[in-house]
């Protein structure tokens, strides 16, 4: 995880007993990454500035524009001054074998933002082009499972200064942290866990994955890509997330408000905890 700002303090006022008071209030950083890709393709994603690498490399991963982080043969990351005192962030990569035609998103100049997780892709029918049903057959505790939104708590430091961040963890059958992350946007901190685990080599077959967010069907495309078996969120998913996790093989989880909904797959979920 690099060490660059991810928050910042704004003054703000606060209404109280009849009175507005100055307050100073942390708030998470929204910043510009731009990923030029092979010097010809820009896609600008809005997101926080932490785990950039991850991000670009899950993001390349879950979007197709990779089928193995082996592709990318250079990644280079600066900050790029701007009018007014600010900056962009620029990941150039070079990918090998690469053509326009491999990229899942629009032509180029595609932007993508915290809450958006498909837009500018070319088009519904292509969203799950070329993907697999996951295969692995590990089961998992439900008695660990109930345990994972406490831990998830105690694993979000940027979320506790500015109650404005997503998280995403990957913990293993025991209910370990494995990886986590933090962005201002769920698809973002999904991808920076994922970019994780292919960088550091986890293995994904045996992990579940655990989303602060709402489970949505990008969110489950982009499990399916990793090879997750199980996807946890805390809120409640939408109907094509639940779809997507029955055709695909993916045990979707809700423990939105204490609800423990088992919406596909529950054969992977041991409910006696043994």
């Amino acid at each position: 995880m690099n060490k660059r700002k991810m928050h910042d303090r704004i003054r703000s006022f606060i209404y109280t007993e009849g009175r507005t008071l100055p307050l100073e209030t942390v708030l998470v950083l929204e910043a510009p990454l731009e990923i030029v890709i092979n010097d010809t393709r820009r896609i600008l994603i809005m997101c926080t500035p932490g785990m950039i690498r991850e991000l670009v490399f899950g993001f390349l991963f879950t979007e197709g524009f990779v089928r193995d982080v082996s592709q990318v043969d250079r990644f280079d990351l600066k900050a790029c001054p701007r009018p007014g005192g600010d900056e962009i962030l620029e990941a150039n990569v070079r990918i090998s074998g690469w053509t326009e035609r491999l990229g899942g998103v629009a032509e180029a100049g595609r932007s993508s933002y915290s809450s958006c997780g498909i837009c500018g892709r070319d088009g519904f029918d292509n969203l799950a082009e070329g993907l697999g049903r996951v295969k692995s057959r590990q089961r998992f505790s439900m008695e660990v499972i109930l345990t994972l939104p406490e831990k998830l708590s105690r694993l979000q430091p940027l979320y506790e200064r500015t109650g404005g961040a997503h998280a995403a963890v990957v913990f293993d059958k025991h209910g370990a942290p494995v990886l986590r992350s933090e962005d201002m946007g769920r698809h973002n901190a999904l991808d920076k866990v994922i970019g994780a685990a292919l960088l550091e080599g986890v293995p994904r077959e045996d992990k579940l994955l655990l989303s602060s967010g709402r489970a949505s069907l990008e969110m489950i495309l982009k499990t399916v890509k990793a090879g997750f078996p199980v996807f946890v969120a805390l809120s409640r998913p939408t109907s094509r997330a639940v779809e997507a996790a029955k055709f695909y093989n993916v045990t979707l989880i809700d423990m939105a408000k204490d609800s423990n909904r088992i919406y596909s797959h529950v054969r992977r979920v041991d409910p006696t905890g043994s």
